[in-house]
């Protein structure tokens, strides 16, 4: 009698090996083709650009890293796209500003995650922690302190609050490795939201109406996250583009051979997550202004966290900019192209969309273009 389990692999492995034949004539047939007429219609382009992306280089470069004159014009459309966007996105929807606002927080998220879990390859599953962190303690200061504290004191102290946060998660992990460290980050969620739920003083299950919103004109809304989001988006680019930045790639890489060379990888590794954060905590004082409510179900859950990795895995890990185009990507599918449809089958469809970019394009859409950006000029970076 044949055994079931040797019947199903056997069918499973007939399938993967169709997938993978099929996967191959599209590539062959179908994207080679295009890909030789994107190379001949952008090449005039890109050589057209090469004089201004070679000053570029010659200032910056070596801070922010070499770009083509194709890379070079997508950055520029996308940074004059983010600025001019309080002009162009109320024609394109009524509900478009409030989505670009929320991206550019997801992205800040995204992004603290990727320079501590992207470059280091160890795995956080519990960053929503150190945004919660950040937005309890706006909440704890209006309302057992005083309810018109300026922003500019409850703002520090909370960014401060996640980073205490963060090290107290790190600490206990200084020896641990893969899902080890994992598994730490991912109880701290859990704790913390029994802690949240559990006490009153906390605000329990309802949490904090108390805070209020920092505006609600929807253009000025948009200017207050987009702006820190650009900001912390060139600080963490210049730091993953330095020596900083080139350890902790080598952690992830082969963690024995930085030890073999003299350098305590444990230090990096509570660098990284000290520097992750920071901005963690500035994007959990800009939701609790979105927002103007603290809650264990908007703040902690670890449905964040996982959103967070997603999103980052949809634009590409290890690159600060990949994250930053996938939290842009996944609020636009999530509110602009799939909002009208229930939450269940909209996270579906959006797990679905992010398990096609882990099996087809594993190193995530947005390193996808700006390598194919590169290689137009022969000089794929």
């Amino acid at each position: 009698m044949t055994n079931p389990l040797f019947f199903i692999g056997t069918i499973l492995a007939a399938a993967s090996g169709s997938v993978q034949e099929a996967v191959g004539s599209i590539r062959e047939n179908v994207l080679a083709p295009l890909g030789r007429v994107f190379d001949r219609v952008l090449a005039p382009v890109d050589r057209a650009l090469s004089p201004v992306a070679n000053a570029f280089n010659a200032r910056l470069g070596d801070y922010f890293g070499e770009l083509t004159g194709l890379q070079f014009l997508f950055l520029l459309v996308t940074f004059v796209g983010l600025l001019t966007a309080g002009v162009w996105a109320p024609l394109v929807s009524g509900s478009m500003l409030r989505t670009l606002a929320l991206a550019s927080i997801w992205a800040i998220f995204a992004m603290s995650w990727d320079i501590q879990s992207g470059y280091t390859g160890y795995i956080s599953f519990g960053h929503s922690v150190l945004s919660s962190a950040a937005g309890y303690t706006t909440a704890l200061l209006l309302v057992n302190v005083n309810p018109e504290m300026s922003l500019f004191i409850t703002a520090p102290l909370s960014v401060l609050a996640a980073l205490i946060v963060g090290l107290l998660v790190a600490l206990p992990t200084l020896r641990l490795e893969g899902p080890y460290f994992s598994l730490i980050t991912f109880v701290s969620v859990l704790l913390f939201y029994r802690l949240t739920t559990a006490y009153s003083a906390l605000g329990g299950i309802p949490g904090f109406q108390e805070p209020s919103v920092f505006t609600w004109d929807p253009m000025l809304r948009y200017y207050y996250m987009v702006i820190p989001m650009l900001l912390i988006a060139l600080v963490l680019t210049y730091l993953a583009r330095s020596n900083l930045g080139m350890i902790l790639i080598a952690i992830r890489e082969n963690e024995a051979a930085v030890s073999a060379a003299g350098i305590n990888p444990t230090k990096f590794k509570i660098g990284s997550f000290v520097l992750s954060s920071i901005p963690m905590g500035i994007g959990g004082v800009l939701l609790v202004g979105f927002t103007g409510n603290v809650d264990p179900s908007t703040f902690v859950i670890v449905d964040n966290s996982i959103e967070i990795i997603a999103i980052a895995v949809l634009g590409g890990m290890s690159s600060i900019l990949g994250p930053l185009g996938g939290a842009f990507l996944f609020e636009f599918l999530n509110h602009e192209i799939l909002g009208d449809l229930e939450t269940s089958v909209r996270y579906l469809l959006l797990w679905t969309a992010v398990l096609s970019v882990l099996v087809f394009a594993r190193n995530g859409l947005f390193r996808k273009v700006w390598h194919r950006l590169g290689a137009v000029g022969g000089d794929e970076q």
